[in-house]
């Protein structure tokens, strides 16, 4: 039998999708929402508000990130993987009765 390794909040934002997006990112998303990235992700904090509004934020930056090329991959998102994202990440929203007309998402210049 495996046995896998704790997880951190910062490790499972980071696992929602193959796209490179920054610590710096994950880590201000997840300050936002009152998480801190090296506290261990448990059937508990998954089931919490803070942690399922973080993976909705990480999902709406996704759905506005740019197709990017890093060391010879290509990240890149059709227009109807990003119009699905942003329905996951607004579901999320809705449910928990979340005003998202103010948010600002995406990718925000720095290095990948």
């Amino acid at each position: 039998m495996v046995t896998l390794g704790k997880m951190t909040i910062l490790e499972s934002l980071k696992s929602i999708n193959g796209y490179p997006i920054s610590a710096n990112s994950l880590t201000e998303i997840a300050e936002n929402r009152g998480l801190s990235i090296d506290s261990e992700v448990t059937a508990d904090v998954r089931g919490e508000r803070g942690f399922m509004l973080a993976k909705a934020d990480v999902l709406r930056w996704l759905s506005v990130a740019p197709n990017v090329s890093q060391s010879g991959v290509s990240y890149s998102f059709t227009a109807e993987e990003r119009r699905l994202l942003k329905q996951q990440a607004d579901d999320v929203y809705s449910d928990l009765g979340e005003d998202i007309t103010d948010g600002s998402y995406g990718y925000k210049g720095e290095d990948l």
